[in-house]
């Protein structure tokens, strides 16, 4: 499986030139394992499999699936460069991991795939490799039992599949260090807990693909056995493709249906949503989790489409009753998505995100890890974007500015633990204020937005309003609890290659 990695417009970028360094090492790295290929098992053994097996590489390739998941592409590749590895030896699997990814109709950057290249042709090379070094048997002649090629084979090919999981990651991280300035560690981490279990899989069906070819006798029809019913579950994940593009054009549409009433906030839901995502990234969790603390960061504010415009764009003073009003947005927005079942894994976020971790927010109370996680986080995430656009009674705080605020509300207002993330997070992304035209300010009002600190403080002293706020209907808070749990039907993210 490969992907578009995904990337950040405000993450600071390198120069070009760095990029270009690291794929000229990456390149000799690729000349080196070749090299050593030659002097471990000298030319290839047989011509005829490897031209076979480049052949199906290209395919793959070539074929792999578009936009399954979150800049996901399906191929099966890997699985073809494990067999290589076996079948064609150190250096026919670098022969096709090269001609594999050399060979494109889609016009990409040379830079990138001159990388694709080196980082293939390394996996098939350091593949054969290990395979030999462990051990790995390579003669029919001497595969003469169950038995013998479970410990001959098997055995062998899962520590290869191991060495090109690790590679691959190593490599990508490398690239995306030069390219974006992401740590390697929290590169390789991702990378590794989202094609972790894709490698598992590539290694059964890579095993398979070598029984059938060389002691089964079956040769390259092998491969029509094997990768038939891969390329009929491509054409399924391509579907789930489809359907998690209808989900982004739906998300879409509600954060733009939110924008047409704040035009002043517009972006907000989106620069939300990356943030979140960033401290998530920041606390080392997994996919999962980030794609639905994104999710809920990009529809918070879904339920201000039931809160009438004049309060959005209030210019007076907002009464006790408009504050009770705004309030129960974050309910509202509860109600809206409920019964969307991709949306479940977010609802937390959409309903808890004005709670404090003193127990003094809304719309239910909850303090300290009472608050769901996602909710903890998208209740820094935006604040902090709050504070860093400018108001009509404000200019823009600088990101220094913003971070102090966000500490000093440490335990008190927000969770320490993730007020912490995001110091993290800032220091690896560039995070540039929002700076409104004065066309847009005068647009917006002057009442002080429902996201301001100074908001959240002057709650937390009324009991009173909170008593208002937790006595609006509950069906959306009820709702959460039931939500919890639940999971999108398909969850598919596994990286290899750069695009």
């Amino acid at each position: 499986m490969s992907t578009d990695h995904p990337g950040h417009p405000t993450r600071a970028r390198r120069s070009d030139g760095g990029t270009v360094l690291y794929v000229a090492f990456a390149v000799t790295v690729a000349v080196a394992l070749v090299v050593a290929g030659m002097f471990t098992s000298g030319q290839p053994r047989s011509w005829l499999a490897v031209a076979v097996l480049s052949g199906l590489g290209i395919a793959s390739w070539m074929l792999r699936g578009a936009n399954v998941g979150e800049r996901v592409t399906l191929s099966f590749l890997s699985i073809i460069l494990l067999a290589a590895a076996v079948i064609g030896g150190p250096v026919g699997a670098a022969v096709v991991g090269g001609l594999a990814t050399i060979v494109q109709v889609d016009p990409e950057k040379l830079i990138v795939r001159i990388f694709n290249v080196a980082l293939f042709s390394s996996m098939g090379s350091l593949g054969g490799l290990v395979y030999l070094g462990v051990g790995g048997l390579d003669e029919a002649s001497t595969m003469t039992s169950a038995a013998r090629i479970l410990l001959g084979v098997g055995l062998p090919l899962i520590v290869t599949d191991i060495a090109q999981c690790l590679l691959n990651a190593l490599l990508l991280a490398g690239v995306l260090r030069v390219a974006t300035g992401s740590p390697i560690r929290t590169q390789v981490y991702k990378l590794l807990s989202t094609t972790g279990l894709a490698y598992i899989g590539y290694g059964v069906i890579g095993f398979l693909f070598v029984v059938l070819w060389i002691p089964a006798r079956v040769g390259w029809f092998s491969a029509v056995l094997v990768l038939a019913p891969l390329f009929v579950a491509r054409w399924a994940f391509v579907q789930y493709g489809d359907e998690f593009r209808a989900h982004e054009s739906t998300l879409r549409a509600l954060v733009t249906a939110v924008e047409t009433k704040e035009p002043h906030n517009a972006g907000h839901s989106e620069r939300v949503a990356q943030l979140s995502a960033w401290l998530v990234e920041s606390l080392g969790l997994g996919h999962k989790e980030i794609q639905d603390v994104r999710t809920a960061g990009m529809l918070h504010d879904v339920g201000k489409l039931g809160v009438p415009t004049r309060l959005l764009r209030a210019r007076r003073e907002l009464t006790d009753d408009d504050l009770v009003t705004i309030a129960d947005h974050a309910l509202a927005g509860v109600r809206m998505v409920q019964d969307i079942d991709f949306l479940s894994g977010s609802v937390d976020g959409i309903a808890h995100h004005h709670e404090r971790f003193d127990g003094l927010g809304y719309p239910a109370g909850l303090a300290g890890e009472q608050i769901p996680f996602s909710a903890r986080v998208v209740a820094v995430a935006d604040v902090f974007d709050g504070l860093t656009t400018s108001r009509a009674y404000r200019p823009a705080l600088s990101v220094t500015e913003a971070l102090d605020v966000m500490n000093q509300r440490a335990g008190t207002q927000f969770d320490p633990v993730v007020v912490e993330a995001l110091g993290r997070a800032l220091g690896r992304h560039e995070w540039r204020p929002t700076v409104r035209t004065d066309e847009e300010l005068m647009a917006a009002g002057v009442a002080i937005d429902h996201d301001e600190p100074e908001t959240s403080d002057l709650l937390a002293a009324r009991p009173d309003l909170r008593r208002r706020i937790e006595g609006a209907p509950q069906r959306g808070l009820e709702s959460v609890t039931a939500a919890q749990g639940r999971q999108a039907a398909v969850d598919v993210d596994a990286v290899e290659g750069l695009r």
